[in-house]
C-alpha cells in the first residue's frame, strides 16, 4: 500500500501560519458580532422604552386620555413628536379599555388594541417590554402607563419596532461583519504568504528541512576544523563554538555553550570589546591554558549594524616553528649573499696586493681581517633566539660594516623566545626598517662618527625596540608627516617604512616615539603592549 504523499514544506508552512490566523479571525469576529447584536438590541429596547415614557409624560397625552376625544390639535402635537423618533415604527396611546386614541397610522385610531400583551400595564402600571403581533406584524413593544394627578392609571402608551426592521438592522450588521471577516481572511492569506516568503528568503531560498540539513553539515565541517571558532552576540553570549575551540578551552566536547556568557569559559577574552567597538583585530597573539595562540577578532554586521563578533584562532606553536625555519632560511640566504659580496671585496684586496708583489701585506691582511666580528655574531645568536631575526641582524651587521658603519646590539638587550607572543615577521619588519633608515641616513653624507645601537627588550606583556643613530636628525617638515605613506626622506635620512611600522603598532595598540636633534642624531622607540 502506497504512502500518502505529504504536502510540501512550503504548503505546510503556509498552513501552519494561516490556520491560526483563520481560527483567531473567526473567533474574534464571532464574539464581536455577538456582543454587537446584543448591544444593538439593548440600544433598541432603551430607545422604545424612553420613547414610551416620553410620550406618557406629555401633558397632551394626559389631556387626550381624560377627554377621550382624539381632537386634531392633540393629534397634530403627537404626530410632530412621533416624527422626531425616526427609529420608531409604531406609537399608540390607549385608554383603559384598550381603545386607540392615537396611532401613527391615522386609520387605526378608535380601534381596539391588538396583541393581548397590554393587561400587565393596566393592572400594575410597571413599564415592560414584550414581543407580540400587532396590526402591522410581529413587533418588539415597550409599554408605559399614563396616570392622572391622583396617580390613577388612565391609559398606556406603547412604542414598538417592527420585527422586519430589527431583521434588516441585524442583517446590515451581519453583512458588515461578513465583509470585514472576508477582508481579514484576505489579509491573513497575504500575511501568511508574505511571512512564508520572507522566512524562505531569510533561509537563503532553502526550505526549512534543507536548511536544517545544511546547518548540520556545516556544523560538522566547523567541528572538523583545527582552527577554533567561537562567536558571540552583543550581550556577550555564545552563539557558536566548535569542537576545536572547546578543546583549546579545555571544555568537554558535550558542553552546551550556546546562550551562555563567553567570559564564564574564557575570562580574559577581548571579543565582547570587538562586538562593542566594531574594530577588527587580526593576527593577535596571546596564551590560552598555556597554549600559544594566534587569533583574529572580527565584528559581525547585519545591515551596517553590529550584531556580534567572531574569533578565529589556532595553536601557532608548530606553525610558528615552521614559519621561522622558512623565513629564517630566507634571511640566511640574504645574509650569505651579503657575506659573499664582502668576501669578494676582500679577495680583490688580496689579489691586488699579490699583483703588486706585496706578499707580506697580503698575509697580514688575511690574518687580521674577518667578514664580521665573531664576538658580534655570537652575541646576536645568544641574545636573539629567533633564527629569522638573528639572520636579519647578521645581514644588517655585514652591510653596515661594508658602509663603514658600526652596528651594535645593546648589551642590556634581552629577548626570550618563551615570551615571544608577537609574530617574528613583524619583528623583522620593525627592526629591518629601523636599521635600514639609520644606515641610509649615515651613508647619505660624511659624519665624524657613524654608529647605530639597537636595543630589543622582550618580556611578558611588553616589548620595546630602541634604535639610536649618530646621523643628522630628521627635519621638522619631514617629522610632521613621518607616518604618511607619501612621506619619504630617501637621500636625507629617516622616513622610509615608518607608515608600515605605524600600521603594525596601531594593530597591537602600541606606540612609536621619535626623539631627534639636527646634527646630533635620532632615537626611535617602539613600545608594544603584548
Amino acid at each position: 500500500m502506497s504512502r500518502k504523499k505529504q504536502p510540501s514544506v512550503s504548503v505546510r508552512l503556509y498552513l501552519y501560519i494561516f490556520l491560526p490566523i483563520l481560527i483567531s479571525t473567526f473567533l474574534s469576529t464571532g464574539v464581536t458580532l455577538y456582543y454587537t447584536l446584543n448591544m444593538k438590541q439593548r440600544d433598541m429596547d432603551r430607545m422604545i422604552s424612553e420613547a414610551a415614557a416620553g410620550v406618557a409624560s406629555l401633558p397632551v397625552t394626559e389631556q387626550l386620555l381624560l377627554s377621550g376625544d382624539p381632537d386634531p390639535d392633540s393629534l397634530a402635537v403627537l404626530d410632530t413628536f412621533a416624527d422626531t423618533l425616526t427609529q420608531l415604527d409604531v406609537l399608540v396611546i390607549c385608554d383603559t379599555n384598550s381603545r386607540r386614541l392615537y396611532h401613527t397610522a391615522d386609520d387605526r385610531i378608535g380601534m381596539t388594541f391588538i396583541g393581548g400583551d397590554e393587561d400587565a400595564i393596566l393592572s400594575d402600571g410597571e413599564p415592560y417590554i414584550s414581543i407580540a403581533t400587532g396590526t402591522l406584524g410581529l413587533q418588539r413593544r415597550a409599554f408605559h402607563a399614563v396616570t392622572d394627578s391622583d396617580g390613577t392609571i388612565i391609559g398606556f402608551v406603547m412604542a414598538s419596532v417592527l420585527n422586519s426592521s430589527l431583521f434588516q438592522s441585524r442583517s446590515q450588521i451581519i453583512m458588515t461583519f461578513v465583509l470585514l471577516l472576508l477582508l481579514m481572511l484576505a489579509i491573513g492569506c497575504i500575511t501568511a504568504e508574505a511571512f512564508r516568503y520572507q522566512l524562505q528568503s531569510t533561509l537563503l531560498g532553502h526550505n526549512p528541512e534543507d536548511f536544517v540539513n545544511l546547518y548540520v553539515e556545516r556544523s560538522d565541517v566547523l567541528d572538523a576544523l583545527d582552527e577554533g571558532i567561537f562567536a558571540i552576540n552583543t550581550d556577550g553570549n555564545v552563539i557558536l563554538m566548535n569542537q576545536s575551540a572547546k578543546k583549546m578551552l579545555d571544555l568537554p566536547p558535550e558542553t552546551e555553550t550556546e546562550g551562555t556568557p563567553l567570559v564564564s569559559y574564557y575570562p580574559e577574552t577581548q571579543l565582547p570589546k570587538t562586538a562593542v567597538t566594531g574594530r577588527a583585530k587580526h593576527n593577535i597573539n596571546f596564551v590560552i591554558n598555556n597554549k600559544n595562540i594566534i587569533s583574529s577578532r572580527i565584528p559581525i554586521r547585519r545591515n551596517d549594524q553590529i550584531i556580534g563578533a567572531v574569533s578565529i584562532f589556532r595553536n601557532k606553536t608548530e606553525v610558528t616553528n615552521l614559519a621561522e625555519e622558512l623565513t629564517g632560511a630566507k634571511y640566511m640566504v640574504d645574509t650569505l649573499r651579503a657575506m659573499n659580496h664582502e668576501f669578494m671585496n676582500k679577495l680583490h684586496v688580496i689579489l691586488g696586493s699579490l699583483e703588486i708583489g706585496e706578499i707580506e701585506q697580503a698575509k697580514n691582511y688575511i690574518i687580521n681581517t674577518s667578514l664580521v666580528s665573531g664576538e658580534a655574531v655570537s652575541d646576536i645568536h645568544h641574545r636573539v633566539p629567533s633564527s629569522t631575526l638573528a639572520a636579519l641582524l647578521i645581514g644588517k651587521l655585514i652591510r653596515a660594516s661594508e658602509l663603514g658603519i658600526t652596528l651594535r646590539l645593546k648589551q642590556d638587550s634581552y629577548f626570550y623566545k618563551k615570551e615571544q607572543h608577537f609574530p617574528s615577521d613583524y619583528y623583522v619588519t620593525l627592526v629591518g626598517n629601523l636599521l635600514e633608515n639609520a644606515m641610509d641616513e649615515l651613508n647619505s653624507r660624511e659624519y665624524p662618527v657613524k654608529e647605530i645601537e639597537l636595543g630589543i627588550y622582550s618580556e611578558e606583556g611588553h616589548t620595546t625596540i630602541i634604535c639610536d643613530d649618530t646621523g643628522g636628525g630628521i627635519p621638522d617638515e619631514i617629522l610632521e608627516h613621518i607616518f604618511d605613506r607619501s612621506a619619504t626622506t630617501k637621500g636625507e635620512g629617516h622616513g622610509n617604512g615608518f607608515s608600515l611600522m605605524k600600521e603594525i603598532t596601531d594593530r597591537y595598540e602600541g606606540s612609536i616615539h621619535i626623539e631627534t636633534e639636527p646634527g646630533e642624531g635620532t632615537s626611535v622607540e617602539i613600545n608594544l603592549p603584548i
